[in-house]
């Protein structure tokens, strides 16, 4: 699982644990067996299939509201000769894993989960059980201590986090995260799309009137009275409606800006414009340097590139520990657990007294 995906599905876990409910219908299996075992713990398939559960209605959620289908997601191929649904039982046991190993290791951090803590995992995991019907709750095969195993895992990977990343260097110098602020207008030459599908290529002449147009704009941007502060945006929309400047960060390793606008770019000092029209790849460009060394860009940089850091720091620790500890997979069992279309899941939202107030 990504570190966003991972991050969207303990929000949602917590939430519904919290005072929502799942709704679901599906074949129910032997929770109690166990999933994952590693000395003396055991994660069962209980709670492996309440994790899987979760993360199944926060992918149809998301496909849904990007306006996407869901039918026949899970048998579709996600590439290696895998269906999603493979894919997504895949990510969930690695996840397992990986909390595993973070609780078996909490302790050389000085990590635990306090009374309170336990307390409140207690309490969520009985609102959780008290908030779902019986027939959900045998669907999941889910106990209420399958729950508080999985909210246990998940306190124990949020708190693992920093401690595990302590150690990485958080010095970036300026030469590596560099970022330069740039403003520049760009004219397409892109080939026309047909209503038939097919392009057709510009004309000579119909590329010639759109390099007029970025000379222009480039004319009255060198003649304004401080070119270096010079709407450029306005001058645009000044030679046509349609034109538009734009302002942008770039860094050595940037691939979305147009290369020759870029080497253009890099051969100015603060202020200046580019003294020609460039043509790039399928635009011709107006540029001018704002910022040679932007520092509010580079800054975000290089808490990017820590952020980079830390995250290959944490994810190799985790494989390290994995390759060190002998757990064994149940793999007969989690074969048992599918997803299909006629195995939805949803997380529903509390009903409040303002909610129910407003209905009435």
């Amino acid at each position: 699982m990504n570190k966003a995906a991972k991050k969207i599905t303990g929000v949602l876990l917590a939430g519904a644990l919290g005072a929502a409910s799942l709704a679901g219908c599906n074949t129910p299996m032997d929770g109690t067996q166990p999933l994952l075992t590693s000395g003396e713990d055991t994660i069962t398939v209980g709670t492996g299939n309440l994790m899987l559960r979760m993360n199944q209605a926060t992918m149809l959620s998301y496909y849904s509201m990007m306006g996407g289908s869901t039918t026949g997601i899970w048998s579709q191929d996600s590439g290696e000769g895998e269906t999603y649904g493979d894919t997504t039982k895949a990510n969930v046991l690695d996840e397992l894993e990986n909390m595993l190993v973070q609780k078996q290791h909490a302790a050389d951090y000085d990590v635990s989960i306090s009374e309170e803590e336990q307390s409140k995992i207690e309490e969520a995991a009985k609102a959780f059980m008290d908030a779902n019907t019986e027939e959900t709750i045998q669907t999941l095969s889910v106990t209420q201590s399958d729950v508080e195993t999985l909210l246990e895992l998940y306190t124990y990977q949020t708190k693992m986090y920093d401690p595990m990343v302590a150690d990485v260097d958080t010095n970036v110098e300026d030469s590596e995260a560099a970022q330069s602020r740039i403003t520049y207008c760009r004219i397409d030459i892109s080939d026309t799309q047909n209503d038939d599908g097919t392009t057709t290529p510009l004309t000579d002449e119909e590329k010639q009137a759109k390099k007029d147009q970025a000379q222009a704009i480039l004319d009255q941007l060198q003649a304004s009275a401080d070119p270096a502060s010079a709407d450029m945006d306005a001058i645009a929309k000044g030679v046509s409606e349609d034109l538009n400047a734009v302002d942008n960060t770039f860094g050595d390793d940037d691939t979305l800006l147009d290369d020759k606008l870029k080497e253009a770019a890099k051969t100015l000092q603060d202020g200046q414009v580019y003294g020609e029209v460039v043509e790039g790849e399928n635009a011709y460009f107006v540029v001018r340097m704002d910022s040679v060394l932007d520092r509010e860009a580079t800054d975000q940089e290089k808490e990017s590139i820590v952020s980079e850091r830390q995250q290959e720091a944490y994810n190799d620790l985790l494989d390290q520990w994995k390759e060190e500890t002998d757990i064994t997979v149940n793999n007969d069992q989690w074969e048992k657990v599918t997803l299909t279309d006629t195995e939805q899941y949803t997380i529903k939202q509390p009903e409040t007294e303002e909610t129910t107030e407003d209905s009435t």
